[in-house]
C-alpha cells in the first residue's frame, strides 16, 4: 500500500490510498486494512480508515457490523439514494 497526503486544487488537505494487488486480495480474503492516520502528519481529521471488500453491498454490511453501534454516522452517496 501506497500511502500519502497532498493538497487538491482548492489546497484542501487530502490523504491518497494506492492498493496493491495483495492488498485486494487481502480485503478479498475477508482481512480489513486500518490505516492509522496520526502516522499520516497533521491531517484535519484524527482516528483510522478502516478498507474492506464486498462482492455486494450485502456482504459490506454484514462484514461491517461489528464495527456498527450507537455512535456510527453512515454517509450514503447521494448517487445510490432511490
Amino acid at each position: 500500500m501506497i500511502k500519502f497526503t497532498y493538497h487538491d486544487k482548492n489546497d484542501q488537505k487530502c490523504l491518497g490510498l494506492g492498493i496493491s494487488r495483495r492488498n485486494v486480495e487481502r480485503l478479498v480474503a475477508g482481512q480489513p486494512i486500518w490505516v492509522r492516520l496520526t502516522e499520516m502528519g497533521n491531517l484535519a481529521v484524527d482516528g483510522s480508515i478502516l478498507l474492506f471488500f464486498g462482492e455486494t453491498e450485502e456482504e459490506m454490511t454484514a462484514a461491517l457490523a461489528e464495527y456498527i453501534g450507537p455512535d456510527t454516522t453512515v454517509h450514503v452517496d447521494p448517487k445510490l439514494k432511490p
